[in-house]
């Protein structure tokens, strides 16, 4: 459906792509794909997202993988040192926007302050965005693991479709594109992990059909 948007607006979109690399020896000519396909281009660009610097940390001692890891207290294995933001790494993932980075700054203010119980249990990452004038967004576990149920609702009519993954009756993971209208209260039953079995049947129309079915 997004692939389409973007064509009708005169964007070729390739997908299932691999590149092999870019041609041109003093600026670029082409792109290679692994299939032998050949992209001619006089400009290339590549949405890498981002990579931790972790050799100062290291050099430190401090143990880094990815990123320098830290526990639920943004805790290094040094206990004198703590990292959070794009250099950390935590249970496994390093987050590159920065809606993690202030919840891990507000979870490592409060241990500094004396509030050693305050943990940092990881961060639901959600992305709003507009593609060719098309609102997309996603949320949590929007790719669906084993155990999962998927909920999907498409209008191609409308250029609407919605991606609801549930697990154990509460919803973990949301695609939406076309319609982004509900995407923070799909957000807000993802982080609160609460129950969605009373308006289960209507979660798929948005909020104000589940909460009329709710009352």
């Amino acid at each position: 459906l997004l692939a389409d948007a973007m064509r009708s607006h005169g964007v070729e979109v390739i997908l299932e792509a691999d590149t092999a690399r870019v041609l041109g020896e003093e600026r670029a000519t082409g792109l290679e794909l692994a299939d032998g396909r050949v992209i001619p281009a006089n400009l290339v660009v590549c949405a890498v997202g981002i990579r931790p610097e972790t050799t100062l940390a290291r050099a430190a001692g401090l143990a880094a993988n990815r990123g320098v890891l830290v526990d639920d207290g943004l805790a290094t294995n040094d206990p004198d040192v703590f990292a959070l933001g794009e250099c950390a790494e935590h249970l496994g993932v390093v987050y590159g926007l920065v809606e993690p980075a202030y919840e891990q700054a507000r979870t490592l203010a409060a241990r500094l302050a004396g509030e050693t119980r305050t943990r940092y249990p990881g961060s639901t990452i959600a992305t709003n965005l507009k593609v060719s004038g098309v609102g997309v967004f996603s949320a949590g576990d929007f790719m669906a693991s084993e155990g999962t149920e998927i909920i999907v609702y498409s209008d191609a009519k409308l250029g609407v479709y919605k991606k609801l993954v549930i697990s154990d009756e509460r919803l973990v993971g949301v695609v939406l594109i076309g319609d982004t209208t509900d995407g923070n209260w799909y957000l807000d039953l993802i982080r609160s992990g609460a129950s969605i079995s009373d308006f289960r049947d209507d979660l798929a129309f948005g909020r104000g059909a589940a909460m009329r079915l709710a009352a």
